[in-house]
């Protein structure tokens, strides 16, 4: 007889919004794309997966039809009904515990050796079968999980006083009083001075397991109002959730549309949120997938849940490059600067689709890939006039980036954006952010490994400017693909003589940072590493502590800001 051979499965590479490439076989299993919803798939197979299903009409219908399904698990359990039995129930149960034991026990007398094993094999069975069941529904949140509190006491001060912000892995349940509920990430209040959890928020709702598809995009807060940008749910749709942090009762919950209630364009996606200095403004970046631009690039929604704007602002047809290296700046001899065309370039999105807004508030910043027609690429930054939301001037930087972070001083007296890059030659490049802005206003070089053979590098940063807007926190943990490079290292940079201060390589990875905002002398910086919160000195001269990890196990998953 000839052999029958299996066939063979269709084979693709998915394409993420980085641009990095991760092989998987294509329809998706719903098994894979149930995983990915309830959290048990490693990060980058999350990742994939999320960005696969995003652009193939395939894989994204079965995974809408899976949704509703999940959905309906997850909401099991959220409101039990109780139940007080009576006497009579309490007498029936007495009456009859006798004949539970005993009746089983008639029935193994008479059942013989073997009959009994495949008994014990059977019960041994179905009990992995309900610890694996529960472990399902624990991560779809049909049962609840407690609010994190911190396991460590007796931690050292990160500071005299203030507060720290600081998203988990845990989701809370938000109803928006249209039949609607959302999904929003618990954040936790911490005292800097004992490490201690206030308050978790939103106060009110069950929670659960969160996973890639149920945690929020973004979160940013003033200090008093925390506001969260959520994942797709919905049918796709996506809201923005303000909760007041002084008792964690929800403000408003914003569907995202066009000013009116106008749907948004087909396949947005909101990915980033910015806050006005004075706290009165949201600006919520659009981008479609793979980093797509579409008809609408930024919403500007007020302090009180309001869509006011939506803005496109217009693409550029020609940028400056920053001057020659060692030429004296460009505004004492503009004939320096050298001016190239983009009139027909291809554009996307960069830096994770990040918007920021400048420290005057009068400016709004973002980042985007462009290749002109003869194949060159470049960084181009641009201002937005948040007047008319159109484009002001750009700053274009000549290479191909693979990973950026964009961010902006938080300081009216240092008018600065930054953009870093990561490896290979990771970069801090200082720019101006006052009304001739952007331009160069210096770089710091920060090095990085780099991989042989093409083999491509996996970069994950952090930036966190210091109150002052005198200097930046940087960390990069960079790995190959083939894991023959890797580097893991924080710095410390001086934003206004554009230096490296400090800076500090470890084996393993360092995680993000956070500034202190505290302006006390002895205020440590913030590091998240492996899902605990640590605190150093703010030049690295001493060894890192643990100030925080949840009592449940529970990862700390972004560190979102400190207050004094």
């Amino acid at each position: 007889m000839a052999d029958i051979k299996a066939p063979r499965a269709r084979y693709s590479r998915v394409t993420t919004r980085r641009g990095t490439l991760r092989p998987l076989n294509c329809p998706l299993e719903p098994e894979l794309i149930v995983a990915e919803f309830s959290g048990e798939l490693p990060p980058d197979v999350a990742y994939a997966v999320r960005e696969h299903i995003a652009i193939c009409e395939t894989c994204g219908a079965r995974a809408a039809t899976l949704r509703t399904p999940y959905n309906l698990l997850s909401s099991l359990g959220a409101e039990p009904v109780p139940y007080v039995p009576d006497l009579r129930d309490h007498v029936r149960a007495k009456a009859i515990a006798a004949e539970r034991w005993l009746g089983p026990l008639r029935m193994l007398g008479g059942i013989g050796r073997f009959g009994l094993l495949s008994i014990v094999m059977g019960v041994a069975l179905i009990a992995l079968l309900a610890f694996l069941l529960r472990g399902a529904l624990v991560s779809l949140g049909v049962f609840a999980t407690a609010r994190t509190t911190n396991a460590l006491t007796h931690v050292a001060p990160a500071a005299a006083g203030g507060s720290l912000f600081a998203e988990t892995n845990k989701t809370v349940s938000v109803g928006s009083g249209f039949g609607k509920t959302w999904q929003v990430a618990e954040v936790i209040l911490v005292d800097q001075h004992s490490g201690r959890v206030i308050r978790s928020l939103p106060a009110s709702g069950t929670l659960g397991v969160g996973s890639s598809s149920t945690l929020p995009v973004a979160i940013a807060t003033d200090g008093h109002t925390v506001y969260e940008l959520t994942s797709q749910q919905n049918s796709g749709q996506q809201a923005l959730i303000a909760i007041t942090a002084a008792n964690g009762a929800v403000r408003f919950t914003l569907p995202l549309t066009r000013p009116g209630g106008a749907a948004l364009p087909s396949g947005a996606y909101a990915d980033s949120l910015a806050l006005a200095p004075d706290g009165k403004m949201l600006y919520v970046g659009i981008g479609g997938s793979q980093g797509r631009l579409l008809d609408v690039r930024a919403l500007a929604i007020t302090e009180a849940g309001k869509i006011l704007l939506a803005w496109n602002p217009a693409l550029p047809t020609s940028v400056p490059l920053p001057p020659p290296t060692s030429s004296l700046p460009a505004s004492a001899f503009p004939s320096q600067t050298p001016i190239i065309s983009l009139a027909g370039a291809s554009f996307s999105e960069a830096a994770g689709g990040a918007v920021v807004v400048s420290p005057d508030g009068e400016w709004l910043f973002d980042a985007l890939n462009a290749i002109d027609g003869k194949g060159d690429h470049y960084l181009v930054i641009r201002r937005i006039d948040l007047s008319n939301g159109q484009t002001a001037q750009s700053l274009g930087l000549p290479g191909v980036f693979h990973s950026e972070k964009l961010a902006a001083s938080p300081a009216a007296a240092s008018l600065q954006v930054y953009l870093v890059t990561g490896s290979p030659d990771a970069m801090a490049y200082v720019m101006d952010a006052t009304a001739s802005g952007p331009t160069l206003l210096g770089d710091i070089p920060l090095g990085g490994p780099t991989a042989l053979n093409g083999v491509g590098l996996s970069d994950s940063l952090s930036v966190s400017p210091t109150p002052d807007g005198q200097r930046l926190y940087v960390s990069q943990d960079s790995v190959s693909a083939d894991n023959s490079a890797s580097a893991y290292t924080r710095w410390l940079l001086d934003t206004q003589g554009m230096s490296v201060i400090a800076g500090d390589s470890e084996a393993a990875p360092v995680g993000s940072l956070l500034a202190n905002a505290s302006s006390a002398p002895n205020a440590k910086v913030f590091a998240l590493d492996n899902g605990d919160i640590q605190i150093g000195a703010p030049d690295f001269s001493v060894s890192w502590s643990r100030w925080l990890h949840a009592s449940d196990n529970t990862p700390i998953r972004q560190l979102i800001a400190s207050e004094p």
